[in-house]
């Protein structure tokens, strides 16, 4: 018997800012870049497809979460640096935050961020035990 289970995944990543931009309807779309060092976390963030995505960035001191958003796209490129594209609503975003993320013509471009989210995988279970299969 097939049966779901939630379980938390958190991703680090370096990255540098993008840009954003909010709709007329409402919507903020931000992108978010990382360096071929960081394929490996941005690989771990396709997990998260079709989920809702907590950012939290850390940019001096303590993490400040940015809000809740969905992964729109990820686009890697042929030298392994990608673009990390997200789409949120602005009743959740905390749009001051993401206008204090540090641009590319500052001293210091790239910060760290936390991905977060409870993602639903599928488990085997036996039925006349109810143990899970491995």
């Amino acid at each position: 018997m097939i049966t779901y289970q939630t379980k938390e995944v958190k991703v680090k990543q370096v990255v540098s800012y993008g840009g954003h931009n909010i709709t007329a309807n409402g919507l903020i779309n931000l992108t978010l870049k990382a360096t071929y060092s960081e394929l490996v976390n941005t690989i771990q963030c396709t997990q998260m497809l079709n989920n809702d995505v907590t950012i939290a960035a850390k940019i001096g001191g303590k993490p400040k979460s940015l809000g809740i958003f969905r992964i729109k796209s990820i686009d890697i490129s042929g030298d392994g640096e990608s673009k990390i594209k997200f789409t949120g609503d602005t009743n959740y975003v905390e749009t001051d935050l993401v206008n204090s993320l540090p641009l590319n013509t500052d001293d210091v471009k790239e910060f760290k961020v936390i991905y977060k989210a409870d993602v639903e995988y599928e488990v085997e279970v036996d039925e006349d035990t109810g143990e899970i299969v491995d």
